[in-house]
């Protein structure tokens, strides 16, 4: 299908499910000294993304060899560490409260995808049942 906010929508599903991962491993290692709590910049990826689909809309050819090369294929970096946080005394970067409230408010956001891609295809729906 080549509905633009579909395919948002849909990517925005992935990498909210990525940082979901990503979250629960740090609310598991808690009481792990030295670990460095890990996170997924999910909004500048996703702006980037979709600046991405955009420019994949319009159909570009590389027509001469000194044309720079496109980005197709090339993944962006999602996970980031952070290095300089230090919550307890052991090193370890992981505050438990604050953690499990950034799990509940993406458990939210995806729930909100999903929402909205349910609706997307209730729309599709609809217009198929017009067309017949």
């Amino acid at each position: 299908m080549q509905d633009i906010t579909l395919r948002i929508l849909e990517r925005g599903l992935d990498l909210s499910m990525a940082r979901q991962k990503l979250l629960v491993e740090n609310v598991a290692n808690v009481e792990t000294p030295g670990y460095r709590r890990k996170d997924l910049d999910f909004e500048s990826v996703l702006q980037k993304e979709y600046r991405e689909i955009e420019k994949k809309d319009v159909k570009l050819r590389r027509t001469d060899v000194s044309h720079l090369e496109g980005t197709e294929g090339k993944e962006p970096v999602l996970i980031g560490q952070e290095e300089n946080v230090t919550v307890r005394q052991d090193g370890g970067g992981v505050d438990a409260e604050k953690e499990m409230t950034t799990v509940l408010e993406n458990a939210l956001y995806y729930q909100a995808l999903t929402r909205m891609v349910s609706g997307k295809l209730d729309n599709l729906r609809i217009a198929i049942r017009e067309v017949r």
